[in-house]
């Protein structure tokens, strides 16, 4: 294939014809004051359970820092807690489909974490 025949076939592979039919929408912010950090762990784990998302839950990390990841029980979003005691912080971020329902669950995790 012709070096001008690839470049055509990748314009057209990047080219959109059609709307995306669902864009992923992101939420995320950070709550400082994290000095220990298995209660960090400990928290995340229950405010994710209250708000949903307990399936595929996973603790992952070393040394100063551990996360928390989870799938939500009925709806296309994701969890992300980012536990940081060499940061003295952790981070919260909320993905999902629908723009709406992620900003929703969000909210709900902030507010409860």
């Amino acid at each position: 294939m012709s070096k001008l025949a690839s470049l055509g076939l990748v314009v057209a592979l990047l080219t959109p014809g059609e709307p995306a039919l669902a864009v992923p929408h992101v939420y995320s912010d950070v709550v400082l004051g994290v000095n220990d950090l298995m209660a960090c762990v400990e928290n995340a784990k229950t405010v994710a359970s209250k708000n949903g998302f307990t399936d595929d839950v996973q603790v992952l990390g070393t040394g100063e820092s551990r996360s928390v990841y989870a799938d939500h029980a009925s709806l296309p979003m994701a969890l992300s807690i980012s536990c940081s005691t060499k940061l003295g912080a952790a981070s919260i971020a909320v993905a999902g489909m629908n723009n709406d329902d992620t900003f929703a669950a969000f909210k709900k995790v902030y507010d409860g974490f």
